[in-house]
């Protein structure tokens, strides 16, 4: 196997990864936005709280991926 295959599997992995942080990151947010509700905030409050939460998990999936 080429080192330059090994470098693309490598990278292939790393998106996959970040994938799943941002998919983690949206999960939690609606969870977030839904038990913010359940619990008397105020709605308009409880949905901003998905596009931060899940942007903060994009920063951080940025992050990893820009790591070398």
């Amino acid at each position: 196997m080429k080192l330059n295959n090994l470098r693309d599997v490598i990278m292939f992995g790393k998106v996959l990864s970040a994938g799943l942080v941002i998919a983690g990151y949206a999960f939690l947010s609606v969870w977030c936005a839904n038990w913010l509700s359940q619990n008397g905030v105020n709605s308009l409050l409880s949905l901003c709280a998905i596009p931060v939460i899940t942007g903060f998990g994009m920063w951080q999936a940025w992050l990893f991926l820009k790591k070398r």
